[in-house]
Order: C-alpha cells, then structure tokens, then sequence
C-alpha cells in the first residue's frame, strides 16, 4: 500500500542570510489542499481522503499528479544546468548561488516524489474500487 508524504511549497526562495542551509519554508497552500484530501494528516493509510473520490476524478487526479511530476523532474534539469554553467564560470556566480539553487533542487525533489505518490495513490483507490469504499465508509463512520 502507498504511503503518506508532505510537499513542500513552491514559493520563491529567500536570499540565504550565511552560507548555513536556510530552515525549511513554513507550510504552504499546496500542504493544506492535500492534508484535506488525505482526510487525516496522521492516518496510518496513504492518502485515504482519496477513497472518497470518484473514479473519474482519480483518474484526472492521477494524470495532473503526473504532469507535477513531470514539470518537477524539468526543473531540477533546468536548475542542474544553471549549475554547470555557473561552475564554468564561478568567478561571475553569485556567492549565495550555489546554496539558493541546492535547495531550489531539493524541494523539486521532494515535490516530483509527493506528487508521483499522489499520482499512485490515486490510482490504487480508482483501481481497487472495493479497497476505496471500505475506506470512504470508514472515515465518513469515524
């Protein structure tokens, strides 16, 4: 069975105040729309807010999921690429490049992985329709 993750947002990155990793950004918009979709943030069970939809709507679910991902996957490239080219020429690259871009990276990663397990949880439920309505009964019950 699937499992549940967090995503982290998309906001633009604050200029680094030292060259430490910055903290991690607050809780975004995104985070929110997918703890009510996960119908319980701490439930043991992957996404089971999911189980309620239909299965025209978790395959549609199942496809934007994807597309995120795959939007994620082209802006790590794109931010890799901004890294060769800032080593070939480092005496042009900002000093605080380097860490911004690093954790620009990171959360793409962490974002194309949420989505691609929103992406698969959606499928589940809308595959295993059995499977979805036992889990719809339960959080409606509880």
């Amino acid at each position: 069975m699937p499992t549940i993750e967090t995503i982290a947002h998309e906001a633009p990155l604050p200029a680094p105040a030292c060259d430490a990793v910055p903290p991690e950004p607050p809780v975004a918009p995104l985070d929110d729309a997918l703890h009510v979709l996960q119908a319980d943030p701490g439930h043991s069970l992957a996404d089971p807010g999911l189980a309620a939809l239909a299965p025209a709507e978790l395959d549609r679910l199942f496809l934007a999921a994807r597309r995120q991902a795959e939007r994620n996957h082209d802006g790590i490239l794109l931010l890799l690429d901004l890294l060769q080219l800032a080593q070939r020429d480092a005496a042009a690259a900002p000093r605080e490049l380097l860490p911004r871009v690093v954790r620009q990276i990171h959360r793409h990663v962490q974002d194309q992985h949420r989505w691609h397990a929103l992406a698969d949880n959606a499928a589940y439920y809308r595959d295993n329709r059995r499977v979805a309505e036992r889990i719809a009964a339960r959080l409606r019950a509880g």
